[in-house]
């Protein structure tokens, strides 16, 4: 006899995630891959090692694989299709704009400086950033950074990212609205992973997510 995954109660383990729980990590591309923050560029001066910052949205978590159709001589009736390129969505991150952090704007100076013909961000510093997006439990608290680990259920993995837009909301003084700052990134991938409910590997569920 079929069995089906419809559940007539909610649990803990049918609850879809919440998209309203989340705090983002960057990290320096470079020494994201040697493992060894000696051993790893140092990041921008306003940007440290690594910063973990919370956001009022992220918008752009995608991925697509372009089509390449063809036709095949004797076999005219339909048209194959095979997979092409694949391009990574950019990804945009927005919060209220605070006097007391101006990561961005020290992002997009160094880029400038790059690409002005230096070669390299600001004081020698590199530009690119690993970015990890972790997905929280609800309800939970989030104290430090070490509590990530216990706590996420999912995790977006952003790979060699760097900023390539920075705005600024309106300015209007008929308003009572929040000046906000967006910054887009490009990348040159994105990984998805995830955890089961005891933080153990489960043979029938999904990828379990290697935190840290």
């Amino acid at each position: 006899m079929a069995t089906s995954n419809i559940q007539r109660f909610s649990t803990i383990a049918t609850d879809p995630l919440r998209n309203f729980k989340y705090i983002a990590e960057f990290t320096p591309a470079n020494q994201s891959v040697n493992g060894n923050a000696a051993n790893a560029t140092d990041f921008s001066t306003a940007i440290a090692p690594t910063v973990v910052s919370g956001f009022t949205s992220i918008t752009g978590l995608g991925i697509n694989t372009q089509s390449i159709p063809y036709r095949e001589g004797g076999y005219n009736t339909t048209i194959h299709q095979i997979p092409g390129m694949t391009t990574f969505t950019p990804i945009t991150f927005q919060h209220g704009t605070l006097t007391s952090n101006t990561q961005g704007i020290q992002w997009m100076r160094g880029l400038f400086a790059a690409a002005a013909g230096e070669g390299v961000a600001l004081n020698g510093k590199d530009f690119r950033v690993d970015v990890k997006i972790y997905i929280l439990d609800h309800p939970a608290i989030v104290s430090d950074t070490a509590d990530l680990t216990s706590i996420a259920k999912m995790r977006f993995d952003v790979h060699n990212a760097w900023i390539t837009t920075l705005q600024y909301s309106d300015l209007n003084a008929g308003d009572q609205n929040i000046l906000f700052e967006q910054m887009t990134l490009v990348h040159e991938g994105l990984s998805v992973g995830f955890t089961t409910t005891n933080g153990a590997t489960d043979p029938n569920g999904p990828t379990p997510l290697a935190l840290g």
